[in-house]
């Protein structure tokens, strides 16, 4: 173990770590591959490493960024994030971009030898930050404008093979061998390509056929004009050209390493973007490391005060885990977002949960009367059932979230995936091998240093957990009551337009606006907004008082063009100035149904998992996967109101405060399912473990009493640690307005979670047990399938000792014949 630790350590030295854009700041853009555009035959050609060698030489090479990452999400997805970089428009032109230079002979644009041809060459301008030649109509002198219908349309009529459906230039990307920058006049550079030899091929072929005729030659990059000139007189193009034009020296510079780079073999489109301001990450990091130090600062004082020995011995393992944790995060260079910083903080409380378990069965078992090492074997094996069944949900709903979540919403899953195996380790394997290692060598083997005195939540009841348990099915329907009126205020919200979503799910723009700490109101903002033309405005503050940030989202209706042009339109409609922005974030409709689409998949993937999990979980115990689905039902039963009551309130904060659902409130909303499932799991195991072994006459009832008042205790200490976690975090690590709704939807999510575990999740098993009653009656029940199942392990056993006896009896048997055959005539045999 120490081993492990020294080298957990030395990894951890060496790694750095990879912080989020929000932290750090930068830019953030999803490309959608437009493989529509391709051929068939070059969809299937289509390699995505080098796809991917292209934007990452880009990201290093054009940009700068040394520790920028391409990601390939599937199917035709590619997420590129420039930690530190803030220049989005310059990332979007270059990453934007295919850099494939086409040529096409522009045979509908006039010439002096074809003056009555449908378009005429108009002046040269820009777009998007590059040279472009405006064209118009001949027939009416209508402009054509690049980025427009008409502009693409005319592209398209210099397809130089008709008998295709696909436009067909003369050259085409690939066959550019190479590109530079050529000196023309004292200061000037135009870009001059080279190309290679089928390329050569294919513009000699052209040039000799159309020699001396004066036909266009276009240059086009991106669906834009660059160049475009008549072949002069006698001249063949071979094997380079250069696009003529008036260019910028840093264009030119731009383009050839771009072009040097290579050319994208598929356009990419951007379907979203962001920009993150980096004070605002630093500001928030500040507040979120000092709310996870006082977090561990209680939760160490909570196991040495109320653990006392074992306590300790558990510190000990939770500092081992948040060192293997911190090196394993590393080590899969995973990204330490603020949602993962938030996530890790969790994990450590959740860490505590078994060994909580352990604990408590421990105590239990001390008070039962048994040894020391005794109790700490029992504890250890009848608490690691529930340990690991319900950390298995946990990981199940957060594997849900990193296969569906991107940006930090995969990075808090990895975080707590990872966490959460980790911590089955440490608390398990470690605090064993340490408690067992100290009790063995003398040290704690005292049973007085394990707080069985300290009984101050709920264990006090398990002593008469089996005479007189707390009447939990008697008061089922006060209960469900309860549960009912929790709900009822969120429905009240919802109705009155308390569910706001944000720019994920709206689709649009979202802009954050640095506001000091001027007097400033969200009914203020949304009323200038409405002036400027901008209706259905969602404006939310944050900050601290004397630094206060304004968060405006805004649909896409009323806003168009490029993000700068957005971004500096909200700010001067809000009544800010375009420096004031610190945070933009651009999302497309592609995203917004994708986010939809994934918050949906992402409550049934985990429900549907977590149902056959539990069912064959529980089922392999007692009577089979049938069998097993009651449970699973139940625990869905008790979810259904954790998520109905995590939606209201939502809602209520929405209508209150202007917090937005987002795919973090997703990321709340699924782990709260995890952790409820979690608290609900200790309470079904001490039920299946009470059913093999239930008392003559007891009814399902009192064992269901029973077995929640022996539970009581462990789920409110486990869900404690979490609490006091979550508590800290918004009260201190909460920079944002969503990282506070993501905090309290926590919060108060796994409040519900631990009251529907305690108070719903049994209660509805029990009902569901007395409707199977009256259906196919009382054999059919969990208590007649239990003791029909311990009716035949009794018989097998009974048939096992029989065997057992009988070849005792014969092999002694057989003893007595193989002496008697050894014996010598005349001698009487020893066993005689």
């Amino acid at each position: 173990m120490l081993g492990l630790a020294g080298i957990s350590g030395w990894l951890y030295t060496v790694r750095k770590e990879k912080l989020g854009l929000d932290i750090q700041g930068g830019v953030r853009f999803t490309y959608k591959m437009n493989l529509a555009e391709l051929k068939p035959e070059e969809r299937d050609r289509l390699d995505v490493n080098r796809l991917r060698q292209i934007l990452e030489n880009r990201v290093v090479g054009r940009l700068g960024v040394a520790e920028g990452t391409v990601q390939l999400k599937l199917p035709d997805q590619w997420i590129i994030e420039l930690p530190g970089f803030t220049d989005a428009t310059e990332a979007e032109r270059v990453l934007g971009t295919t850099a494939s230079i086409e040529y096409y002979h522009a045979k509908t644009v006039a010439t002096d030898r074809a003056p009555i041809r449908k378009y005429e060459v108009g002046q040269q301008t820009r777009f998007k930050e590059s040279p472009a030649y405006e064209f118009k109509l001949r027939a009416t002198g209508k402009k054509i404008l690049p980025g427009t219908p008409e502009y693409k349309e005319m592209i398209q009529s210099w397809d130089n093979d008709t008998s295709t459906r696909e436009v067909d230039p003369i050259l085409k990307g690939a066959d550019l061998a190479d590109a530079k920058a050529q000196q023309q006049g004292a200061e000037s550079y135009i870009p001059l390509m080279e190309f290679t030899r089928s390329g050569a091929e294919k513009i000699e072929r052209w040039c000799r056929k159309y020699q001396n005729r004066g036909e266009q030659l276009a240059t086009v990059l991106d669906g834009v004009v660059l160049s475009i000139a008549p072949l002069k007189d006698n001249v063949i193009l071979t094997d380079n050209a250069v696009i003529e034009g008036r260019f910028e020296t840093k264009y030119v510079t731009d383009l050839v390493a771009l072009l040097r780079a290579g050319a994208l073999p598929v356009s990419l489109d951007k379907i979203r973007s962001e920009r993150v301001d980096p004070t605002i990450g630093k500001f928030a990091l500040g507040q979120i490391q000092n709310a996870g130090m006082i977090a561990f600062a209680i939760i160490a004082a909570f196991l040495i005060v109320y653990y006392v020995f074992p306590g300790i011995v558990a510190l000990t393992a939770l500092l081992l885990y948040i060192l293997f944790t911190l090196t394993a995060l590393k080590l899969i260079n995973a990204t330490f977002s603020l949602a993962a910083i938030a996530g890790f903080i969790l994990s450590v409380g959740m860490a505590v949960d078994a060994n909580i378990l352990v604990f408590e069965r421990l105590k239990e078992e001390l008070r039962g009367g048994k040894t020391l090492q005794a109790a700490i074997d029992l504890g250890f094996k009848r608490a690691l059932p529930a340990i690991v069944d319900s950390n298995a949900c946990t990981i199940l709903t957060s594997f849900v979230l990193m296969v569906l979540g991107t940006g930090p919403v995969k990075g808090f899953a990895t975080t707590l995936i990872i966490g959460v195996a980790i911590s089955l380790f440490t608390a398990v394997t470690v605090t064993r091998l340490l408690l067992n290692f100290l009790v063995g060598s003398g040290l704690g083997a005292n049973p007085k240093w394990y707080g069985l005195n300290r009984q101050w939540f709920g264990e006090k009841f398990e002593a008469g957990a089996a005479a007189k348990p707390l009447a939990i099915i008697s008061k089922r329907k006060l209960f469900f009551a309860i549960s009912l009126a929790t709900i009822i205020p969120g429905a009240i919200a919802i109705g009155m337009g308390g569910i706001k979503p944000n720019v994920e799910f709206l689709g649009g723009f979202e802009a954050a606006f640095a506001a000091g700490n001027t007097e400033i109101t969200t009914a203020r903002i949304v009323k200038n907004l409405e002036a400027a033309g901008i209706s259905g405005a969602n404006v939310k503050i944050g900050g601290d008082p004397t630094n206060k940030l304004v968060y405006v989202t805004v649909p896409s209706k009323d806003i168009q063009g490029q993000s700068q042009q957005a971004s500096a339109r909200i700010a001067q409609a809000a009544g800010f100035k375009a420096e004031d922005v610190r945070e933009f974030n651009e999302v497309g409709p592609i995203v917004q149904k994708e986010m939809v689409q994934n918050a949906i998949l992402g409550v049934i993937f985990s429900s549907v998992l977590i149902v056959v999990y539990l069912a064959i979980r529980f089922g392999f115990a007692l009577g089979g996967f049938v069998v097993g689905l009651r449970f699973s039902f139940a625990a869905i039963g008790a979810l259904l109101h954790d998520v109905l009551l995590v939606v209201g309130l939502a809602a209520v904060f929405g209508f209150l405060k202007g917090w937005e659902i987002s795919g973090l409130f997703v990321t709340a909303m699924l782990t709260v399912i995890g952790f409820s499932t979690h608290d609900t799991i200790v309470i079904f195991d001490r039920i299946r473990e009470n059913l093999r072994r239930h008392l003559p006459g007891e009814d399902i009832g009192h064992l269901i009493d029973k077995s929640v008042t022996q539970s009581i205790a462990r789920s409110i200490n486990t869900a404690s640690t979490v609490i006091v976690s979550l508590v800290l975090l918004i009260w201190i690590g909460s920079a944002t307005p969503d990282l506070s709704f993501f905090n309290s939807i926590m919060l108060w999510g796994i409040i519900a979670g631990t009251y529907s575990s305690i108070w719903n999740a049994s209660p509805i098993l029990y009902v569901y047990d007395r409707w199977i009653a009256k259906r196919k009656g009382e054999q059919a029940t969990l208590l007649g399938i239990a003791a029909h199942e311990l009716a035949r392990m009794r018989v097998l056993a009974q048939e096992q000792d029989r065997d057992a006896r009988a070849r005792a009896t014969e092999e002694q048997y057989g003893q007595v014949r193989r002496r008697r055959a050894a014996t010598p005539p005349g001698q009487v045999p020893l066993d005689d």
